[in-house]
């Protein structure tokens, strides 16, 4: 017995396959195009990136140390 209970054969092996084309794993570039021009598509607008979150963050910080200089 082997450590996950199976006989230790020489016919016994493990094997996987799985019946796929590569049409499966994508998009089609008509159904891209169909789906980006769908109504709720231009709803939301793009999401942030980092460095502007965080350079506007610093600009809050600045604006609000000099607040809180002068009004001590």
């Amino acid at each position: 017995m082997s450590a996950i209970g199976l006989s230790n054969g020489k016919n016994f092996s493990i094997s996987a396959y799985a019946d796929y084309r590569h049409d499966s794993l994508v998009f089609s570039r008509v159904q891209s195009q169909q789906l980006r021009s769908m109504e709720w598509e231009g709803r939301l607008k793009p999401l942030h990136s980092w460095i502007s979150l965080l350079g506007r963050g610093a600009v809050v910080l600045v604006f609000g140390g000099i607040i809180l200089a002068f009004a001590l």
